[in-house]
């Protein structure tokens, strides 16, 4: 009996630096997801403007995006360990400091320091479990990374939603300092492997070229999801509508980011993106139409499917990216995969927020976002279609 037979019959959570990583990944994520749509709302409830609370998660998503470009040097340079002890040190550590200074540079403030710290954490998480995993099994380990995310994302958002329209923000402040107690799987964690990495054979601009696709797809669909998290609260802020639906929309990603991985190993993306892409489409119509109207049902399966294609297409395009670079390029493939999903998250965040506070309303910033969602989707199948006619290759989503 081989021994690739025998590992693809063995759990990957018997390896004990995929279980380390999975538990300091999901309590970041669950600092990170807790606040994501909390904040904002709270911002609003202590009276800043609608029109600039989202900004203060795009400020957080900005110095999160500039800092996972950088962090694949550190990642030839620092071991694993050394990197998820300062990102989660930095990510919960501020975050119950929201409570003493609420003035609006301040909340900047902290929530860019939070940035630094969640940067580290996802561009490490995202890497250190496929590493730990059989080559074979990658995409399944890449689900199992997306559910130390899309956890957090399912509770944390609805739940952080649901704790700040009650008047509960101090909840919501001292859970963000969660990545505090996950450092106790640390010594779980290897000392050595990162640093020890092989150098990057490409650029960091070259990288981003060869990634356009996957990267510009994930920050489309991400815009959107953040753009939801943000103006449900907002335009649905009294009931629990807004919590149920956030919770639908979290639980169905969850378990599409999750399982996904395994339907990859198998047989690779097969019809998986475009069915996923029109899922996101026509879930944002869905959502945007039902926002502030009375078909309740509408809105719920509109945020279900956003939930889908949010979910799926994230394990999508990571394993998009990883396979596009060569393996001493992963860290690169990895920071840009994480700075395109937070710049899309603070981008939802920010610009959809305000659009959302115009004359458009929430019905109107969703729309668009389904717009760029069926543009940059349907512009790279397109493309890789192309491609594949005149190499002969077969092409992503078909």
């Amino acid at each position: 009996m081989t021994g690739a037979a025998t590992a693809r019959r063995e759990s990957l959570w018997r390896v004990p630096q995929i279980r380390a990583v999975f538990a300091i990944s999901f309590a970041g994520l669950s600092s990170f997801s807790i606040t994501l749509a909390a904040l904002p709302t709270w911002a609003a409830q202590i009276g800043h403007s609608e029109s600039v609370v989202g900004t203060i998660t795009g400020v957080m998503l900005a110095v999160t995006v500039i800092t996972q470009l950088g962090t694949a040097r550190l990642l030839h340079r620092f071991s694993t360990r050394t990197l998820l002890l300062i990102g989660s040190l930095l990510l919960g550590a501020p975050t119950p400091l929201y409570l003493l200074l609420p003035q609006l540079p301040s909340l900047y403030a902290l929530s860019a320091i939070r940035g630094v710290g969640f940067a580290i954490v996802t561009v490490v998480g995202a890497l250190a479990i496929p590493r730990a995993a059989p080559p074979e099994r990658r995409g399944e380990a890449i689900g199992i990374f997306g559910l130390s995310a899309a956890i957090p994302m399912m509770v944390g958002i609805s739940g952080g939603a649901a704790l700040v329209l009650g008047g509960s923000f101090t909840v919501v402040a001292l859970l963000g300092a969660l990545p505090l107690l996950a450092l106790l799987a640390l010594p779980y964690v290897s000392a050595e492997d990162m640093g020890r990495a092989p150098r990057a054979t490409v650029t960091l601009p070259r990288a981003a070229w060869r990634l356009a696709f996957p990267a510009g797809l994930l920050l489309a669909v991400t815009a959107a999801g953040g753009g939801l998290v943000t103006l449900l609260p907002l335009q649905r802020p009294t009931g629990a509508v807004a919590a149920i639906a956030l919770l639908v929309f979290g639980a169905v990603g969850m378990v599409a980011r999750w399982r996904i991985g395994a339907v990859l190993d198998r047989s690779g993306g097969g019809r998986a993106l475009p069915v996923l892409l029109a899922a996101g489409v026509v879930g944002l119509v869905l959502a945007g139409l039902t926002l502030t109207g009375s078909a309740t049902w509408l809105l719920m399966l509109g945020a279900g499917l956003l939930g889908l294609a949010y979910g799926g297409l994230q394990t999508v395009t990571l394993e998009m990216c990883f396979r596009r670079l060569s393996g001493s390029d992963a860290p690169t493939a990895s920071a840009v995969w994480n700075a395109a999903f937070d710049a899309g998250t603070g981008v939802g965040a920010a610009a959809l927020g305000f659009v959302g506070a115009t004359a458009w309303g929430g019905t109107g910033a969703l729309l668009l976002g389904a717009a760029a969602i069926a543009a940059i989707g349907g512009a790279g199948l397109v493309a890789s279609r192309r491609r594949a006619n005149q190499t002969g290759t077969p092409a992503e989503g078909t």
